[in-house]
């Protein structure tokens, strides 16, 4: 439900998922972790999968996680200092 709120607001384009996989690979070069290098290979998978509609974005089960847990937490899939909060009025109401 995160990753489709957040492309709702935010419709993923080739451009869009191509400056996403430049950005997370800056953040791996910077800080050489196994979380950075799942968010390299979940960016790099969401550009394939909006190429060739095959979902490899989804192996990278680590930013899978961290995505599900940040909506969950505060109904943003994107690091608090990164999140726009611009999507939150598109959200269904919590229960």
């Amino acid at each position: 439900m995160g990753m489709a709120a957040y492309d709702k607001c935010h419709p993923a384009t080739i451009n869009s998922q191509w400056q996403a996989f430049k950005s997370e690979l800056n953040e791996f070069l910077e800080e050489r972790t196994i979380a950075e290098a799942a968010d390299v290979f979940h960016s790099l998978g969401r550009l394939i999968w909006k190429l060739t509609k095959i979902p490899l974005h989804l192996l990278a089960f680590p930013t899978v996680y961290k995505h599900s847990h940040r909506f969950a937490n505060y109904g943003c899939i994107r690091s608090q200092r990164n999140c726009e909060l611009s999507c939150r009025k598109s959200l269904p109401p919590a229960n």
